[in-house]
């Protein structure tokens, strides 16, 4: 992909991914959907830990394994969080040969290309297990604060596609995954829960199931 270099240069200078304080809210709900009965999670854009230190603290027993697109992350990782560790793009992941029973995408999509996206989706098809889950959280178009703070879009920096959560939804379905949930998130979540209407949250939150 040509734009390899310039996109792990994008992510590499987002700093407020590595501090952002939501993270560890997120993963925890991501927690909160996974069965006790989880035994290996696929982290994709695993950054510096703090959100797989979440799902490990959960989980002490899981196996649990993080890729991410920035080499020095994985290089400085700190230990006991991952089990294994791999840089570069999801579609390239070759894993260890044994199917997930759920791969989380925290805020992670916005950061592949449109083009990129089906071949993103073909890996989760590839390495989660049959009805495996899939979870993501990505940044919500129809914010209503979008347009004061932002200009009316979430893109730039590193966040190079938008996804409406209703069109999100219909292409998962065509591409024959189950979409069991689709839910707000982001800091109101803390402050006025997950069943408003979709355009009070700054994410959203789908639940997926990967086809039988």
């Amino acid at each position: 992909m040509s734009t390899d270099k310039s996109l792990e240069q994008l992510n590499r200078e987002m700093e407020v991914a590595e501090t952002d304080p939501f993270t560890v809210r997120r993963y925890g709900q991501f927690a909160q959907r996974l069965p006790g009965s989880v035994e290996r999670i696929l982290d994709v854009g695993c950054n510096t830990g703090r959100g797989g230190s979440v799902i490990r603290a959960a989980f002490p027993s899981v196996t649990l394994h993080g890729v991410d697109l920035v080499p020095e992350y994985v290089a400085e990782m700190a230990p006991g969080i991952y089990d294994r560790l791999s840089g570069g793009y999801l579609q390239d992941y070759v894993g260890d040969g044994e199917p997930y029973d759920a791969i989380l995408l925290g805020e992670v999509i916005e950061h592949v290309p449109l083009d990129a996206i089906d071949a993103l989706l073909e890996a989760v098809r590839r390495l989660l297990r049959p009805s495996g889950r899939l979870l993501l959280t990505t940044p919500n178009p129809h914010y209503f604060l979008l347009r004061l703070r932002y200009g009316g879009t979430m893109l730039g920096s590193a966040h190079v596609s938008a996804h409406c959560p209703t069109a999100l939804t219909q292409y998962l379905r065509f591409k024959q995954f189950s979409v069991e949930e689709v839910a707000g998130t982001g800091r109101w979540s803390s402050v006025i829960g997950r069943r408003l209407p979709l355009p009070l949250y700054g994410s959203y939150l789908m639940t997926v199931r990967r086809p039988a």
